[in-house]
């Protein structure tokens, strides 16, 4: 018998995986293999020394605990109908589709869509990748089934004829984000994400909703919500303490504008042709887009701090060398055009130009949307919606949290407070 494959993590421990399963075949073809030259928090290591992980590191946790959720709906198989259960094919389907859900990210992740605000998705090149017969992911999985690549692909996207495995890929309280915050978490240095994976799992019901024949899923009530409501809070802090952390959200301003300047300039040297297509909104293959990662992006930028547009290499310059924008938190009562405008004159009046020098920042959070897919279900069969069985969760679903910063060069700080104190 073959010994599996077995890997050390930092954040579930051993991990394990069938030697000739999918997630080893999927493991060595080389567009999951470009997901260590991928960093799965962007440009978060400019506040966070140690979020360094890559989204190799990611899908691999994704694909554990998928592992893990399976062995926990085989557990409740006596629960529901025959159709609703996991054989050992959906298994291997279940298995790929949380290591390619993030197969599509381009560089810097989710920064490299923000700076390409007209570019494709990560999820829409997801599907390409999994679904172009020119990859070797596509050829891994028809080597196991030829409908492999179409079920990974729907699935992936949340689409399966099993609902219960649809939301654990693509749903609130899904595989992905159970590995994300604690994996984030830990990378950062930062506590708020350590949600109680064990005793969440352990928690999960399946049942059939009155007048209905697909299971869905639930969590025990006694056993459960503390550590539902403690998934939802975390959450909201990861997003608050680091995903919009101020500096990170600079990096990601100067990323942007940086952008822009190559937009409008025109080809420059050492951008990435397939960045150079990207930028003027042109179509690239599949196989055009794979050569992009970290690495080729650190590159180009390197080379642009060099170039002889002043705007250009000074944007480049502030992002290779950590010289961010300063940020200042507003009301969140003040018109974004009242701030942008104040912003604007300011700007000018120091002689920079306002479309690269800085921007105003508003992002609204809402810590939870409610879910109708997910229930409490008590040891007595009654089942209620997550906000009539939480209080926590019901206040929490009123709360709309506001993070509002203008951002501008650190040399215009005392000018700045001086122009905005009125707006904050």
């Amino acid at each position: 018998m073959t010994a599996p494959v077995i890997l050390r993590d930092p954040v579930h421990g051993l991990i394990s995986f069938e030697a000739h399963g999918v997630v080893a075949r999927l493991m060595d073809t080389r567009e999951v293999q470009r997901l260590r030259r991928i960093r799965a928090l962007g440009h978060a290591s400019v506040a966070f020394p140690g979020a360094e992980h890559s989204r190799f590191a990611h899908a691999v946790g994704s694909a554990h605990v998928m592992q893990r959720y399976l062995d926990r709906v085989r557990s409740l198989a006596s629960d529901i109908p025959a159709s609703d259960r996991i054989d050992d094919d959906m298994a291997q389907v279940a298995l790929a589709a949380a290591l390619l859900h993030d197969v599509g990210h381009g560089p810097f992740s989710h920064t490299f869509e923000a700076v390409l605000p007209d570019g494709r998705a990560h999820e829409e090149w997801t599907s390409s990748i999994i679904l172009d017969p020119g990859t070797e992911v596509h050829a891994a999985l028809r080597s196991l089934d030829p409908t492999a690549p179409e079920l990974v692909e729907r699935l992936v996207h949340g689409r399966s004829p099993i609902r219960h495995l649809a939301r654990a890929v693509s749903g609130t309280f899904d595989v992905d984000r159970c590995d994300y915050l604690l994996r984030d978490s830990y990378m950062t240095g930062v506590r708020y994400g350590l949600l109680d994976l064990d005793w969440l799992l352990t928690a999960l019901r399946l049942y059939l909703p009155p007048g209905d024949t697909a299971a869905a899923l639930a969590v025990d009530g006694e056993k459960g919500l503390t550590a539902v409501e403690g998934f939802f809070l975390n959450r909201l802090y990861m997003y608050r303490q680091v995903y919009l952390h101020k500096a990170v959200r600079a990096a990601d301003a100067v990323s942007r504008a940086l952008f822009m300047r190559l937009r409008e300039l025109g080809p420059q040297p050492g951008t990435p042709p397939a960045l150079e297509a990207l930028l003027r909104g042109e179509q690239v293959t599949t196989g055009e887009f794979l050569q992009l990662d970290d690495a080729a992006l650190q590159e180009a930028i390197r080379r642009h701090a060099e170039a002889g547009d002043p705007v250009l290499r000074e944007l480049a310059q502030r992002q290779r060398d950590r010289r961010l924008f300063k940020s200042m938190r507003l009301s969140p009562e003040v018109p974004q055009a009242t701030a942008q405008a104040r912003l604007d004159a300011l700007l000018r009046e120091a002689g920079h130009d306002p479309r690269y020098a800085g921007c105003v920042d508003r992002v609204e959070i809402d810590a939870y949307i409610e879910d109708e897919a997910l229930m409490v279900l008590s040891s007595r069969g009654r089942l209620q919606r997550l906000l009539d069985a939480s209080p926590v969760m019901h206040g929490l679903s009123r709360e709309t949290f506001v993070h509002y910063r203008v951002l501008f060069p650190g040399e215009l700080r005392e000018r700045a407070a001086s122009a905005l104190a009125d707006l904050r």
